[in-house]
């Protein structure tokens, strides 16, 4: 997979962060840096889940090729900076989509299947999924790919990045509540999610 970097959509975003923050010549230099590394991290770990190959080697990709720039810390701060922005913008995206009429009640009418594709184990998580209850639903994810293939890299301080994005863009589906409170890429024992059907919001 070439420049898996600029084909994965979080991690593409980070590049825009970088254009904006550095010379021509650095921002360059780091775009091709991170795509380069995340190639590496990839090509060493062939069978890794999609959410290693899509999130966590081209966040460790973009991670490490700051650090040609700046320091450890400040590679990291600039990340988690900038998480917001990527979240809100597929906020946005997931906002639009649901204000078209009847999405978000099929989405909830199917919700229980895709807590058991998006938090089960074929996409490499442990999880807890109590499905949906009423106007209730709700999962606890034990382990997370994300997280354990930027702990086997050496690079566990980025997953939170990723819970950060997540922790915006979930609040995008009109009419479905999300609350999450603890996440393990965090320290916690488990990504707490909960999700409620109410009244369709403006």
């Amino acid at each position: 997979m070439k420049n898996s970097v600029n084909k994965s959509a979080f991690a593409k975003e980070f590049l825009t962060m970088v254009k904006n923050t550095f010379s021509d010549e650095e921002a360059k230099d780091i775009c091709m840096l991170a795509n380069k590394y995340s190639d590496e991290f990839l090509n060493a770990h062939p069978d890794a889940y999609g959410s290693a190959v899509k999130v966590s080697y081209p966040f460790a990709g973009v991670y490490k090729a700051l650090q040609k720039y700046v320091s450890k810390e400040e590679a990291l701060q600039l990340m988690k900076d900038y998480a917001p922005v990527i979240g809100e913008k597929q906020r946005k995206a997931y906002w639009r989509l649901t204000s078209i009429p009847g999405v978000t009640s099929l989405i909830w009418a199917n919700f229980e299947k895709i807590m058991n594709i998006a938090g089960g184990e074929k996409a490499g998580y442990k999880s807890r999924i109590y499905g949906v209850q009423g106007n209730a639903a709700g999962m606890d994810v034990l382990s997370c790919p994300v997280v354990n293939a930027l702990v086997e890299i050496g690079m566990p301080e980025v997953a939170p990045i990723m819970c950060a994005i997540d922790q915006v863009y979930s609040t995008g589906y009109r009419g479905i509540q999300f609350k999450r409170d603890k996440s393990v890429a965090e320290g916690d024992d488990c990504c707490d999610y909960r999700y409620r059907r109410v009244k369709k919001q403006k």
